[in-house]
């Protein structure tokens, strides 16, 4: 083993927060989903301390307080120490496909850019 190889295992799991996430109040859902996943890890990778990864954090609170995604996939990696670091497995990136289309009600006209005539030059 050389040197730089700290790493000791890695799991993939995915950890539902459903249905214990249901039944606390709305309001405090995201802190809960932090802590029913570090509960997970230290259950099933008997770790010291852990580490979530900012991506990860940022996946949990990407709705708000009020709507955590009802399971993650993370990757745990424990080193020699015991600490555990988790990651997001897949990257969740917004495409143009969950953008909904703009509409304007019928009859209001159609918007459009001003014209080189419109617009009125300041003089010195």
């Amino acid at each position: 083993m050389s040197s730089e190889e700290v790493e000791i295992e890695e799991r993939i799991y995915t950890i539902p927060f459903y249905p214990k996430l249901k039944l606390s109040t709305r309001y405090k859902r995201a802190p809960r989903a932090i802590r029913i996943m570090k509960e997970f890890i230290y259950r099933h990778m008997k770790a010291e301390d852990i580490i979530i990864d900012n991506e990860l954090n940022e996946f949990i609170w990407a709705r708000g307080i009020q709507k955590p995604p009802r399971k993650v996939r993370v990757r745990a990696i424990k080193d020699e120490d015991g600490i555990v670091e988790l990651y997001l497995v897949e990257k969740k990136v917004a495409t143009e496909a969950r953008i909904p289309e703009v509409r304007r009600k019928p009859g209001r006209g159609e918007l459009r850019p001003p014209e080189d005539e419109d617009i009125e030059e300041e003089e010195d």
